[in-house]
């Protein structure tokens, strides 16, 4: 296994967790595998952006990120994570419920007080998650860091490049920078120029108040026509 790196530079979203986890639920956990799956649902939770926010058990099952972290031993992962989550359950970190329809998937809650207003909800019928069976919300991709990105896709940073990608970083969202690199490759256009084209064409016209995750076809008419000059078709 390839030894920790270091978190990026520039801008890094950080995942809250409340303090009362280290101080109550920590001391009442035994294994390392329950502790793992707290800080997954935790960080499962921050991702997602919806107005109620709960898990489907079914898709911890199936969650290979949460599967690759785990510490299996002999015992099957999903029989581990069915563990863990019993433990979660019983020690009060989450709160569980069943879906309002036959064959729903069971829902976790974390135990704060917008988890236990949605567990109320439920079970009165006046809210109902909308999902039939999975989350349908995966993980964003981890943020490499903008200098990772240049190095991994473009080249050697030079000191006078580095200073105008640290700028960039904190001007522009993560999600945006990923997309442009991304565009880079796809046209074989790896130099700064055509990616820095990308960022400011959509600076003037992508934002402006709307969601910076616009469709592919929204975000394709940034990239093509006036940058075309930028696209090596060799």
């Amino acid at each position: 296994m390839t030894s920790f790196q270091g978190f990026p530079s520039g801008k890094t979203h950080l995942v809250p967790i409340p303090a009362a986890f280290f101080t109550e639920v920590l001391p009442q956990v035994d294994d390392v595998n329950t502790v793992k799956l707290m800080l997954h649902i935790i960080r499962l939770l921050d991702a997602q952006e919806r107005a109620v926010r709960y898990i489907r058990v079914n898709d911890l099952m199936s969650d290979d990120q949460l599967l690759n972290i785990l510490h299996l031993e002999e015992a099957s992962g999903q029989s581990i994570i069915m563990a863990s989550i019993k433990k979660a359950v019983d020690i009060g970190f989450v709160l569980q419920a069943e879906g309002p329809n036959a064959g729903d998937s069971a829902i976790l809650f974390l135990n704060s007080a917008r988890g236990r207003d949605a567990l109320a909800a439920l079970k009165s019928g006046k809210w109902v998650p909308d999902d039939s069976h999975g989350l349908s919300q995966p993980l964003p991709p981890v943020w490499p860091g903008i200098f990772r990105l240049y190095e991994d896709n473009i080249g050697p940073l030079t000191p006078m490049l580095a200073d105008i990608l640290q700028e960039a970083e904190k001007t522009y969202p993560q999600s945006i920078i990923q997309y442009a690199f991304e565009e880079a490759v796809k046209k074989n256009a790896r130099n700064w120029k055509y990616i820095d084209s990308i960022l400011r064409n959509w600076q003037q016209k992508g934002s402006n108040g709307q969601n910076s995750r616009d469709s592919e076809k929204d975000r394709r008419k940034y990239i093509e026509g006036e940058y075309a000059e930028f696209i090596n078709h060799e």
